[in-house]
């Protein structure tokens, strides 16, 4: 592994040529700033960048419409649908969804076993999110509303407290803090297993341009 930075980090996100960080830092006045790095991974070279350019990556082309219905666009995690529509969930299960062009269209709590869900990635029709308190990963239904699939939970150990979960080529990637694990979800089969393990908790795993980047609690790496 490589380590790219070990900043405060208040979120990272992909992008065509690699990520790109929302880095915190505490101000004399005990204030916070956000300001914005872009991280080439083919040229191995950080840059800074824009909140436009974190936005636009994060919310798609009606980021702003977005954005000022939402307020904090930092600590939520979105995800664009085949339909160019946006998900948008908060740690404390809030879930949101918009049209292509930035309408708020529903609005609600999302729980299971009255444990809130977090983070979100989409399958075609279906929203996939975690359930970090129940241990599991559930599959959601917009159009009825209802979470028609779960894998982990009750006494299983598939998933220890899992905080973030991503879709590539139709397997997801589901970040556990407790075990430090990355494990994945083949939606062929709803196979799980392991895909890597670290000496520290892991909070988030993202694809870009062929290379695989991770934040471990020590900082961001590339694998």
């Amino acid at each position: 592994m490589k380590k790219l930075m070990d900043i405060d980090i208040a979120d990272i996100i992909s992008f065509s040529k690699g990520i790109i960080v929302a880095r915190k830092d505490t101000l004399k006045s005990g204030q916070t700033k956000i300001s914005f790095i872009t991280y080439d991974v083919k040229l191995e070279r950080p840059s800074q960048s824009t909140k436009g350019a974190y936005l636009l990556n994060k919310f798609g082309p009606a980021y702003e419409a977005i954005t000022e219905k939402l307020g904090d666009y930092l600590s939520c995690d979105a995800a664009i649908l085949p339909n160019k529509h946006v998900a948008v969930a908060y740690t404390t299960g809030e879930l949101g969804l918009f049209d292509e062009k930035g309408n708020l269209y529903w609005t609600g709590d999302l729980q299971y076993r009255d444990c809130p869900v977090s983070g979100v990635a989409s399958e075609k029709k279906y929203l996939w999110c975690v359930v970090p308190d129940n241990n599991c990963v559930i599959r959601y239904s917009p159009v009825t509303e209802k979470i028609v699939l779960r894998i982990g939970g009750d006494s299983s150990t598939a998933f220890l407290h899992p905080i973030s979960i991503k879709n590539y080529n139709d397997v997801l990637y589901i970040c556990n803090h407790q075990s430090c694990k990355i494990r994945t979800i083949d939606l062929k089969n709803y196979t799980v297993s392991d895909y890597k393990e670290f000496e520290e908790p892991i909070y988030k795993y993202l694809r870009t341009n062929d290379r695989e980047i991770v934040e471990l609690e020590s900082g961001v790496y590339m694998l």
